[in-house]
């Protein structure tokens, strides 16, 4: 791998957790915006998943488009329309301008982050085995983002409020899609630009793998997020906690995700098959996930759940963006494959907050919230035995091609 590679490599993980950072800046200016425009909750709830709304409309479709007109110029459009969102937010005087604004920064979150496993399967098609632990590293985007922006928000909203952090991110995106554009040349050369065929497309569409990844990616979503947005409300209201207190459970729940990303190199490496590590996550968050919403056991115990529940199941993520090249072996197979298990885990980390907020309310608290962890995790788990046949059969075929 030579040092182009390697500045382009940085690039697409770079561009990753920029997208992410988007996602974690409101959660920290919430107070602020609800103060300065007035918003209702659930007004201010819409501008918190106006990203993962889009990407759960949008993800398919983007991977289509990206498939037509190349990875680079996706990455392209996708940082751009990252920087002119967080512009416009940064200027926006009424909450329907902030609002469109996020919408903008979405569209932008969902062409950046399917337009990435692109750019890396094809940039190191010649070399599965660094393949595998970029797209691993890819894996983390999500976590990666949203912890350094967490971390970073204190600091920033102290000295020039929420204004300061979305110039931030604008002056950010600004000089990865500058970067961006000066090595559009090599973005060119690693361009995975697929066929334009209707018929090839549909047919990428029917993939099974793709659709069985996402499925349990979305399941596991659905269940991280009902943890991460409500476990700091959880930990004062239920638990005990002082709001400094909650707040670091949370960040140190979000940062050993990161690490569980991380360990699924090492489960590829001693042969874990890819069902297996999908299975155990969801056996994992759901048996941890339901622990930590429970009443009977002590503020220790579900807090202990609480981090090994996001830590252990973050292997999760990385092992799916690793099978992409299993399942897609054309460039434009993996852009569609990554719309679609984008779109199915927008789609569950969109549902899930609100699905167990729903249950709580109307259905006698947490204790009845807590089964729909489990229930999401079972879905999942369902459709990892899925998957082992499919992988089967492939690998079945691929021995008789040799």
């Amino acid at each position: 791998m030579g040092r182009g590679d390697r500045g382009l490599i940085t690039l697409v993980l770079v561009a990753g957790w920029l997208a992410s950072a988007q996602v974690g800046k409101v959660a920290p200016a919430l107070p602020a915006l609800i103060n300065e425009f007035g918003l209702t909750m659930v007004q201010a709830g819409w501008i918190a998943s106006a990203i993962t709304s889009v990407a759960a409309i949008c993800g398919v479709l983007s991977g289509l488009a990206v498939s037509v007109v190349g990875a680079a110029v996706g990455m392209l459009v996708g940082l751009g329309m990252l920087s002119l969102g967080s512009l416009m937010g940064m200027n926006a005087d009424t909450a329907d301008l902030l609002l469109a604004s996020r919408l903008l920064e979405g569209l932008g979150f969902v062409i950046v982050v399917v337009t990435g496993p692109s750019l890396l399967t094809t940039i190191l098609a010649d070399n599965p085995i660094r393949r595998q632990r970029f797209l691993v590293i890819w894996g983390a985007y999500m976590p990666v983002g949203v912890a350094l922006m967490i971390g970073a928000a204190p600091l920033v909203l102290s000295l020039g409020g929420w204004r300061a952090l979305w110039f931030l991110n604008a002056f950010l995106a600004c000089v990865v899609f500058l970067v961006a554009f000066c090595w559009r040349k090599k973005l060119v050369s690693a361009n995975a630009r697929g066929a334009i065929s209707v018929t090839a497309l549909a047919g990428n569409l029917r993939l099974p793998g793709p659709w069985l990844m996402g499925l349990c990616f979305g399941c596991y979503t659905a269940a991280w997020f009902m943890l991460v947005t409500w476990l700091p409300s959880f930990a004062v209201s239920e638990m005990g906690f002082s709001l400094y207190a909650a707040a670091w459970l949370t960040a140190i729940a979000v940062v050993f995700n990161i690490a569980g990303n991380l360990s699924a190199q090492f489960f590829s490496r001693i042969g874990v098959p890819r069902w297996m590590v999908l299975a155990g996550v969801q056996l994992v968050i759901g048996g941890f996930g339901w622990l930590v919403f429970s009443s009977g056991f002590s503020a220790w115990v579900r807090s202990t759940a609480a981090m090994l529940a996001c830590g252990m199941a973050g292997a999760l993520p990385a092992t799916v963006f690793a099978g992409i090249p299993f399942h897609a072996r054309k460039p434009d197979q993996v852009a569609v494959s990554n719309g679609i298990i984008m779109q199915c885990a927008s789609l569950g980390s969109f549902a899930g907050p609100p699905a167990i907020a729903i249950v709580v309310t109307n259905l006698g608290g947490w204790d009845a919230g807590r089964w729909l962890i489990p229930l999401f995790a079972a879905i999942g788990f369902c459709a990892a035995l899925i998957l082992r046949g499919v992988e089967q059969r492939i690998a079945w075929r691929d021995d008789l091609q040799l």
